[in-house]
């Protein structure tokens, strides 16, 4: 038996899922989380049931997660209300499109799904095109690959081919998960130098747990901090997760022909230009998606592989069930939070 084989047979036997599925009498609604203005909070209601295209999948949600970057998004006035927020989600896979081979997924299997365009993750199911959904290692719980596959997929496209061994690599950590996901990726799978940009001393220590080099508190003399901790070189890589003011500092950091990432597209409204002979990459998943749907595809799989190997691993800074979703938000809001937080729908 090939080893691909045996590996696919043995996470279809431990999901119990080689058994015969009984068939699913669904219901005509299902609860989701609503957010029904630019103002008040989550509201918990049932909403009616989609219907399922071809090439979609429905998925019985059993984990969403949530971070400090995504909360401004979920009051924009831009936004068409009412709307379930929620990208980053893992359950089971409760109905098949008719498109859909065995060879892609399987009724019954445990999956991880990225849903970048149309969200929906804050519910007890929701519906995504199979290009969204992510088979798990045998060895990897579901739990914990909810939180890697978007931040720490973003580490990965940025310092792919990059980053080379004992190089320095500034990363303004903050508070969300996607700073934590970038050192990890740099560190344990790269061997950088990492120097932490945080705003307090246990932040500081857990970046120094997730393989942090150094670690730098931000404060009016941040150039300076970053200049000492570099030995007075430049770096060639600057990953920003904050933006904001602290985003100008770290640039005075930047060596010529330099490379500046920001971890996502809305940290970049109102920044300044790159300093001269410097790069700024936006990183966003699903651009890469809507170029080359592979490459996507790739990224997501590589990073569910390394955890899967023990050289990165998930954060969880707190947990809530999906009746304190309100809770789970003030969390972060109230600045308890050092990483992901994960929302438990069942």
């Amino acid at each position: 038996m090939s080893t691909i084989l045996l590996r696919t047979f043995t996470r279809l036997y431990n999901q119990n899922i080689l058994k015969k599925v009984k068939p699913i009498r669904f219901k005509s609604t299902y609860r989701a989380a609503l957010l029904k203005d630019a103002v008040h909070e989550f509201e918990i209601e049932e909403v009616p049931r989609q219907s399922l295209n071809p090439n979609q999948v429905r998925i019985q949600v059993h984990y969403c997660s949530v971070n400090s970057n995504d909360l401004p998004t979920f009051h924009e006035q831009t936004k068409k209300f009412p709307f379930t927020p929620g990208y980053e989600f893992g359950g089971e896979i409760i109905e098949m499109g008719k498109k859909i081979s065995k060879d892609q997924l399987m009724l019954g299997e445990k999956v991880v799904a990225l849903s970048l365009e149309n969200l929906g993750g804050f519910a007890e199911e929701c519906v995504i095109g199979a290009d969204d959904v992510f088979r798990l290692p045998s060895n990897l719980p579901l739990k914990e690959a909810v939180v890697l596959v978007n931040g720490h997929s973003l580490a990965l496209l940025a310092f792919s081919k990059r980053v080379k061994k004992d190089e320095y690599v500034i990363i303004s950590a903050g508070a969300a998960g996607l700073g934590l996901a970038a050192v990890d990726v740099a560190a344990n799978v790269y061997g950088a130098k990492v120097i932490g940009v945080v705003d307090s001393s246990e932040k500081a220590e857990l970046l120094r747990e997730k393989g942090a080099f150094k670690t730098v508190i931000s404060d009016t003399k941040l150039p300076q901090h970053l200049l000492s901790a570099l030995e007075k070189k430049p770096a060639t890589i600057v990953y920003d997760c904050v933006g904001s003011n602290i985003h100008q500092s770290l640039c005075t950091c930047v060596a010529s022909g330099g490379q500046i990432f920001l971890a996502s597209s809305h940290l970049y409204k109102g920044l300044p230009p790159a300093p001269f002979n410097t790069s700024l990459t936006v990183l966003d998943l699903l651009e890469i998606k809507k170029r080359d749907v592979n490459a996507y595809r790739c990224t997501v799989n590589d990073v569910l592989d390394l955890a899967d190997q023990g050289l990165i691993s998930a954060h969880v800074s707190g947990s809530f069930t999906f009746a304190e979703i309100n809770n789970a938000v003030k969390f972060i809001e109230e600045h308890k939070s050092t990483g992901k937080v994960l929302i438990s729908m069942l």
